[in-house]
């Protein structure tokens, strides 16, 4: 079960413009239930994106950013 901390990174994640560090503990534990990858790194730090698994959660808790609840 993903903590509120967990589940807010990953919601965050979803609007995918901000930078994230690979190593904080909600990202980790992202990683570790595979709904978050490392596609990356670079000088200014680790690509992170979602994973199928990661935008399959977010569609079924509906969350995933569709209009599909108006």
């Amino acid at each position: 079960m993903l903590s509120h901390h967990e589940l807010a990174t990953l919601l965050l994640f979803r609007d995918a413009t901000l930078r994230f560090e690979e190593f904080d503990p909600d990202v980790l534990a992202l990683c570790r239930y595979e709904l978050v990858e490392v596609r990356g790194r670079d000088p200014r730090g680790s690509t992170l994106e979602l994973t199928t698994r990661g935008r399959d959660l977010l569609r079924r808790l509906h969350l995933d950013g569709s209009d599909a609840l108006q």
